[in-house]
């Protein structure tokens, strides 16, 4: 600990007081810092690279048919939360994905 802090602070905190505070923030830090980063949303680039894996470029009537569940699985196994992944936002990018022709049909 500083000297000049212990000094300052010495009239208003205890030792017992700061050394429990001091103890409190390194438990903080540690559960932080091992704690695993909280899942983040996919983008829209996330949904497409993942649609670019799972079809590997040609998209088909059996895939189509379930590749909705598959990227979102695809993607919590990535470490992505998809709750919020729509079916609208996932078929607007697969339709985008078409008409650029990175997607064939076939």
């Amino acid at each position: 600990m500083d000297r000049q802090y212990e000094e300052d602070y010495s009239n208003y905190i205890t030792p017992d007081l700061l050394r429990d505070i001091e103890e409190y923030e390194r438990s903080i830090a540690k559960r932080n810092s091992n704690e695993k980063r909280k899942s983040r949303f996919p983008s829209d680039k996330d949904v497409v690279e993942a649609i670019k894996q799972l079809t590997q470029g040609v998209l088909t009537r059996d895939i189509a048919e379930n590749l909705y569940e598959r990227v979102k699985e695809f993607l919590e196994e990535q470490g992505y939360d998809t709750r919020y992944m729509y079916r609208r936002r996932f078929w607007r990018l697969v339709t985008n994905l078409v008409k650029k022709g990175i997607l064939k049909v076939g």
